[in-house]
């Protein structure tokens, strides 16, 4: 899909090709130096050094040959030592850019790239009979923004809670539970004690080699089918799985499937027949399989009494998806703890033969730390729950909002503390490189100025209550306040816009296409994060100097209303690829 940017670097290829002397291969553009005037440049080094001609020299020459139709986006055209400076046309981009921001809407920034083309994103994953808390919440984020990118880019996304509800740590609980009695209750109650046991029993293991046996032969039991080990299995699960649902539902997380550990039970064998058949792994003397691949440390696909393992589950997982699914990728968001494990299971299945048209990715993440620099951890002390950390922010953001905006009806504020506060959460996790770790820091997160949600939320309710006042309706929060704008003011002049703050905000709304398509190549939602966070503050410069409702002619008043609607919805389409809602008022 072309848009605007790009339609200006497709007449820069063909106006320097057109010139006869620089071949297509060595047309590469590149951005200018921040103090040179200008968008694209063309450094002619490697034509200049092929064709044995001064680079500077080379560059003037292009500037006179150069040429480009009356109705091209390129304005410009420039040489500077050995580049050749383009600027885009002003006029030209603000109408080209706000025609399709009022023509695609919702779907400005999407693109078509991953058009028929199957993607699988596993992320969340939580371990059952646990809380979630603040180191789950990365996995759930990070995974959520990048479905809604890869979503955005065309992809056929699917999106797998791939849930830990099998293995070894369940014969511990059932051992736990045997010794000391199910927990009472439902619900948060009940995790907390199921946790309390699992680490005391767990411990035991380590201490008690009878306790060890005792949950091995439940782990064993339960994989083989035991009706008691079933039963408590299910209650387990079940249980977690309500916990967590509101919680996804207050991040605005979803999921196609949730496939357990559990699903994959009767499709491991045939994996592990593959492996021993293809002489990719062996059973060593006391019966376990083991897998020796070069250039990874060995691992075990099965364990001596035929228990299965995570890598046993991991590969038949893979096998599943790409028999079910076909996908050209499959990304894998789980913290950066995990990834030998993961460069193991993916050596193993490209070994096999399993995914010769699949790529296999591991986005990993740091760890989330306190604001004197610890680890959260429940030995510490200084453990987050999930669901304490959303009421703490919906809190805080209420306190905002009480502040701001006391004459908003409590329902809406109620609402707007929601938006804000979960806001602040996805935000402070996703404006940076997911590698790094994150710190918790309440002033930070909830800032109305700086690096945070609520500033970029704020700016884009800014917008909105511009354009109801420009409507004679100053409290009236209507989603269709951007179609009555183009009923009252049909006809605008983009030209218009010509002072240094209004194109900063053009060129902003036109990046976000690139934006997106960056952060699904990297896979990186903090490209988009600062895509936002740069709008919110060149909108800012320009609220500050270009007056909107008192600007110097009715023309110039209206053009500049459909900027700030453009923008206001550009801003919108941001946020929801980070997952987060953009509220109308704040």
């Amino acid at each position: 899909m072309e848009y605007a940017l790009d339609r200006f670097e497709r007449e820069i290829h063909a106006a320097i090709s057109s010139t006869g002397q620089v071949p297509e291969p060595f047309i590469e553009l590149a951005t200018p130096k921040p103090n040179i005037p200008a968008d694209l440049a063309f450094p002619v080094f490697r034509v200049a050094k092929e064709q044995g001609t001064a680079p500077p020299q080379l560059a003037q020459e292009l500037a006179a040959t150069v040429r480009f139709g009356s109705d091209s986006l390129i304005g410009r055209i420039a040489s500077a030592g050995p580049f050749l400076n383009f600027s885009v046309d002003n006029g030209r981009l603000a109408t080209v850019v706000l025609r399709e921001v009022e023509q695609l809407g919702p779907s400005y920034g999407h693109d078509d790239i991953g058009y028929e083309q199957t993607m699988l994103v596993e992320y969340s994953s939580p371990n059952m009979a646990r809380r979630m808390h603040v180191g789950h919440i990365r996995s759930t984020i990070i995974g959520q923004s990048l479905f809604n990118i890869m979503a955005a880019l065309g992809y056929r996304t699917l999106s797998d809670n791939h849930i830990g509800d099998w293995g070894k740590n369940f014969g511990v609980l059932i051992t736990a539970i045997e010794h000391e009695g199910r927990p009472e209750g439902e619900g948060e109650t009940a995790l907390a004690a199921l946790e309390q046991l699992y680490a005391k029993y767990n411990a035991l293991t380590e201490q008690d080699p009878a306790i060890d046996q005792e949950a091995r032969d439940w782990s064993l039991r339960l994989e083989q089918g035991d009706t008691d080990a079933r039963e408590l299995w299910r209650w387990i699960v079940q249980m977690t799985l309500s916990y967590t649902q509101p919680l996804y539902d207050r991040l605005g997380v979803r999921f196609d499937t949730t496939h357990g550990e559990s699903f994959f039970e009767d499709k491991m064998e045939p994996v592990l027949k593959q492996a021993i058949e293809q002489r990719v792994a062996y059973r060593d003397e006391k019966g376990a399989v083991v897998v020796e691949l070069a250039e990874h440390p060995t691992f075990l696909l099965q364990r001596s009494d035929g228990g299965t393992l995570y890598h046993t589950r991991d590969a038949a997982t893979i096998a599943f998806r790409e028999q079910e699914y076909h996908p050209v990728k499959i990304i894998y968001v789980v913290d950066a703890r995990q990834d030998l494990h993961f460069r193991q299971v993916f050596a193993l299945m490209q070994t096999l033969g399993y995914v010769q048209n699949t790529e296999l990715v591991h986005v990993s993440f740091g760890m989330v730390i306190d604001s004197s620099g610890q680890p959260l951890a429940a030995r510490r002390g200084n453990m987050v729950y999930l669901q304490t950390l959303l009421n703490e922010a919906q809190s805080r953001a209420r306190t905002v909002v009480e502040k701001t905006s006391p004459e908003f009806p409590d329902e809406e504020k109620a609402d707007i503390a929601e938006a804000v506060g979960v806001g602040s959460v996805i935000y402070n996790d996703l404006y940076q490189d997911p590698k790094r770790n994150i710190t918790l820091d309440w002033d930070r997160m909830l800032s109305l100025e700086g690096n945070s949600a609520p500033y970029i939320q704020y700016m884009h309710a800014r917008c909105r209550s511009i354009l109801r006042k420009s409507l004679g309706d100053k409290s009236h929060v209507s989603a269709d306040t951007d179609q009555e704008l183009r009923r009252v003011f049909p006809d605008y002049d983009p030209t218009l816009l010509s002072h240094t703050a209004e194109i900063e905000v053009v060129k902003q709304i036109a990046k976000l296409p690139k934006a997106t398509r960056e952060a699904g190549v990297r896979y990186a939602p903090f490209v988009v994060a600062n895509w936002c966070y740069d709008t919110a503050r060149a909108l800012s410069t320009f609220y500050q100097e270009c007056p909107v409702l008192k600007a110097e002619t009715p023309e110039l008043r209206t053009a500049r209303l459909h900027l700030v609607a453009a923008t206001a919805q550009a801003l919108k389409n941001g946020l929801a690829l980070l997952g987060i809602r953009a509220p109308e008022r704040m």
